[in-house]
């Protein structure tokens, strides 16, 4: 075989082969960038339905405390609280540096909230009216909370989509 039939034969095969290990390179980017992207829209997805399940609880329970009609359940707000707490900590591993920057300030004023309402209301709570009054309003300072992050939430989360 000579040097000339050689090159015919390899030539086309070495160009096959760097094509293909290209072509796939590109493909597998492709793929991890979705892939990527699908697991931060479901977390996303998980923190916006948590805010909104509180801001639904807060709802349902100023709505009790105005005696107006409620839908029947107040929420999970143990569950939705303790998404927020995740993902506020653990959330720089997925989220976008602005995106979780909004999310810890919100769950730090959540729960600034929650300690002053508790520290500044507990001694008082011996009746069941007392008690209601200060759900109607813990519920009440932790909606306006998170109505307020809630739209940059949502703009930052946009923005990031592909």
């Amino acid at each position: 075989m000579s040097t000339a039939e050689f090159f015919k034969w390899f030539t086309p095969i070495v160009v096959g082969l760097i094509s293909a290990y290209f072509a796939s390179s590109l493909a597998l980017k492709k793929f991890k960038k979705e892939k990527v992207w699908d697991e931060r829209r479901a977390a996303y997805k998980e923190v916006i339905e948590s805010i909104e399940e509180i801001i639904h609880w807060s709802e349902q329970v100023r709505a009790s405390h105005c005696c107006e009609p409620t839908i029947g359940n107040e929420g999970d707000l143990d569950g939705s609280l303790r998404s927020l707490a995740k993902y506020s900590a653990t959330g720089s591993l997925i989220f976008s540096e602005k995106f979780h920057e909004v999310l810890k300030n919100a769950n730090s004023k959540v729960h600034r909230v929650m300690f002053q309402i508790d520290d500044d209301s507990k001694p008082d709570l011996d009746s069941e009216r007392e008690m209601a009054e200060w759900r109607f309003v813990l519920a009440n300072e932790i909606r306006a909370v998170l109505e307020e992050c809630l739209p940059e939430l949502i703009r930052v989360a946009k923005a990031e989509q592909p």
